[in-house]
C-alpha cells in the first residue's frame, strides 16, 4: 500500500501529485468533523479537490487554445478550497493548526497553477 502513495508523489504532473496529497489530508481531517458537517462541508471539500484533479487531467491533454481556460478553472477550485477551509475554521470545525497546514498546501498548489497558466499564455 505504501508504494501506491509513493507512486502518486512521482506523478508526471506535480500539481496533481500535490492535490492527491491534499485529498488524503482532507479525507483524514474530515473524519474528525462533526457528523452533519462531514456530509455537508466535508463532502464539498473532497468533491472540489477531485474536480480540480479532473481538470488537471483535461488541461494536460488539451490543446494550447483550451489549456489556459481549464487552468483558470483549476485555480478557481483551489481558491474555493481556501474559502471552504476558512469557513471550517470560523465555524470551529477544524483546528487552527490543521487549517494552517491545509492553507499552506493550497497556497503552494495555487502558485503551481499560476505558473502553469503563465506557461500556457506564452504558448500562444
Amino acid at each position: 500500500m505504501e508504494n501506491i502513495h509513493n507512486d502518486f508523489e512521482k506523478l508526471e504532473i506535480p500539481l496533481m501529485a500535490k492535490l492527491v496529497i491534499a485529498y488524503k489530508s482532507a479525507h483524514k481531517n474530515i473524519n474528525s468533523f462533526p457528523k452533519h458537517e462531514r456530509y455537508a462541508l466535508g463532502e464539498k471539500i473532497e468533491k472540489t479537490i477531485l474536480e480540480a484533479v479532473e481538470f488537471i487531467v483535461h488541461a494536460n491533454s488539451s490543446s494550447k487554445f483550451e489549456k489556459e481556460r481549464i487552468l483558470v478553472r483549476i485555480n478557481g477550485k483551489i481558491e474555493i478550497l481556501k474559502i471552504l477551509y476558512r469557513i471550517a475554521l470560523n465555524c470551529g470545525i477544524i483546528e487552527q493548526r490543521k487549517y494552517l497546514e491545509e492553507q499552506k498546501a493550497l497556497q503552494e498548489c495555487g502558485r503551481m497553477a499560476q505558473g502553469w497558466i503563465k506557461y500556457a499564455r506564452n504558448l500562444k
